[in-house]
């Protein structure tokens, strides 16, 4: 049985899907979901970021380095907000990544990568492989190399996580230690069975949303199965150790499921979490949730090498 603090999340996040369909003309529909997202973590007013947040430009990216208290310069990991590539900002995602850089020990740089419909596929990739690029060279002290990197995202981030590695291994680039997709949104078009087995029990996402994100997204339907665009389709043969965690609630679940088989039968090496009750990036609501807690917990093992 899930904490009673999941019920307060269950229904934090029901109400905030009543507010993203509150304004229905399509003229300001974007903005106003825009701003709408940045609250999508505050379920309780203890969530908020553990440190604070230096800006910086990631060869002309912005970015904000999180760093907590402790935290090992030379320990990198470059977070991807989520958000269905149309949404979210380095705003909403302050509090996650602190929490993050606390339980791994690592800097933390959260990036403001280009959004849909403006900025369509692969421009959020390329923004990924810039920043990254930069992050081996320069911390939250300045310019110097980097020990270890991870890259880490959720949702649309986690998807964006798998698909950027997976371009910089195609270019012959570094790649980084690891990556930690948490609820990933792994193939675009929503054929998963989880999408019907978990359309009443998760609270926010839908097939219609899911599939309007999709198509501002890409340029074409072709792009749809693009291995970049829709990571389940690409080959994860030389893709670095891969964290998955995903809720049982969500209608993501299978797209997590079937990347970690398809990943682990390529010869990756996998650690699959798939979480009982939780719903669409739990994570995030640290430190009010305890099974965000104890998921960061996992992730902070992952990093340090209990893997």
């Amino acid at each position: 049985m899930s904490s009673k603090e999941n019920e307060i999340v269950i229904q934090h996040q029901k109400d905030l899907l009543e507010v993203f369909g509150s304004v229905l003309d399509e003229r300001i529909g974007m903005k106003h979901s825009r701003y709408v997202i940045d609250d999508y973590f505050s379920a309780d007013e203890s969530i908020k970021p553990c440190c604070g947040a230096v800006p910086v430009s990631a060869e002309g990216i912005y970015a904000l380095w999180i760093t907590a208290e402790g935290a090992d310069p030379n320990k990198r990991l470059l977070y991807l907000h989520g958000g269905g590539y149309i949404l979210g900002s380095v705003r909403g995602y302050q509090g996650l990544a602190s929490y993050l850089s606390s339980v791994t020990g690592a800097s933390v740089l959260l990036i403001d990568y280009s959004l849909a419909p403006e900025n369509k596929f692969p421009a959020c990739i390329e923004d990924v492989k810039t920043a990254f690029n930069w992050m081996l060279e320069n911390g939250p002290d300045g310019a110097s190399p980097a020990g270890k990197t991870y890259i880490a995202g959720d949702s649309a981030g986690g998807g964006l996580s798998l698909a950027s590695t997976l371009a910089m291994r195609d270019k012959g680039l570094t790649l980084p230690d690891g990556v930690i997709a948490l609820s990933p949104w792994a193939e675009l078009e929503p054929t998963s069975t989880s999408f019907e087995e978990n359309s009443e029990t998760d609270p926010f996402l839908s097939r219609e949303g899911i599939t309007g994100m999709a198509d501002a997204y890409v340029n074409s339907p072709e792009d749809k199965t693009n291995p970049l665009a829709s990571p389940l389709f690409a080959s994860f043969k030389g893709f670095p150790d891969l964290l998955i965690q995903v809720g049982s609630r969500e209608m993501l679940l299978d797209d997590a499921k079937r990347v970690a088989q398809k990943a682990e039968e390529e010869g990756c090496k996998v650690d699959l979490q798939v979480w009982e009750d939780m719903v669409h990036v739990w994570q995030g609501y640290a430190p009010f949730l305890p099974e965000a807690v104890e998921a960061l917990e996992a992730i902070g093992n992952f990093v340090n090498g209990d893997k």
